[in-house]
């Protein structure tokens, strides 16, 4: 996708083209293990589940359904703001000192007398992922679980290299292109910018995806220049990269 991540409006207007996505374990592990081999050094990551309910609610019940997985996982009291996108309801907490957790319920069609409310959790952390990633994976799985939630979720890492001397545009283009060798990934849709590469992928590797005007995509991958001489931020995600590049 050509954006430089996406913001919640931006998943509401996209989550309905999702394909029954949900990366798995072994998804995850297989990006996690390209990227390490690229000789990054791993800043951050991110499990993010979005999408509408498969069910509708009332309006009244939907901030009970935003209370309802606050409580299941643990998270602060929630707050509900009125917006243009809708009423959201908000709500964030911590699983450890490496794990944030931030929930986002939104109604944007308050006036209806059902509506298929759209749900965030975002579980980010720092570094490099360890099993503390597919832990929680699990306990977020099992929160949606109990509320008839089908998961729809998407995993994002990313993380600063030195390419040596100055990175330029083709250097860029190279490092892309060594990585979707190794995910035996066909380009779908690309975007060249002054200091920034994003290519749009679809790799039999990976399950299901998501339908974009250049075909179907699973993998994201994006290079931009970073602060010093020769340094590149390097961000991989599947289907879609889900924090900021």
């Amino acid at each position: 996708m050509l954006r430089r991540g996406f913001g919640i409006p931006a998943l509401l207007l996209i989550s309905a083209l999702f394909i029954a996505f949900s990366t798995a374990p072994r998804d995850e592990e297989k990006l996690i293990r390209t990227f390490s081999r690229t000789g990054a050094e791993a800043e951050r990551y991110m499990l993010h589940h979005g999408g509408r309910t498969d069910r509708n609610f009332t309006p009244d019940d939907v901030q009970g359904l935003a209370r309802g997985l606050a409580g299941e996982l643990g998270l602060d009291s929630v707050r509900v703001r009125k917006t243009p996108d809708g009423t959201r309801f908000e709500s964030e907490g911590r699983w450890s000192r490496n794990i944030l957790l931030e929930l986002t319920v939104i109604n944007d069609r308050s006036y209806d007398l059902f509506v298929q409310p759209y749900i965030s959790i975002r579980a980010e952390g720092s570094g490099l992922p360890d099993s503390r990633l597919f832990d929680t994976r699990k306990r977020l799985n099992r929160a949606l679980q109990k509320y008839r939630i089908q998961p729809r979720t998407h995993f994002s890492i990313q993380g600063r290299l030195h390419a040596g001397g100055r990175a330029d545009g083709r250097e860029r283009d190279r490092m892309i292109d060594r990585i979707m060798k190794e995910l035996g990934a066909g380009e779908v849709e690309s975007m060249h910018a002054e200091r920034t590469v994003s290519v749009s992928a679809y790799t039999p590797l990976f399950n299901g995806g998501l339908q974009t005007r250049g075909g179907t995509m699973n993998v994201q991958v994006a290079a931009k220049d970073g602060h010093g001489d020769g340094e590149v931020v390097l961000t991989l995600g599947t289907p879609i990269i889900t924090i900021e590049y």
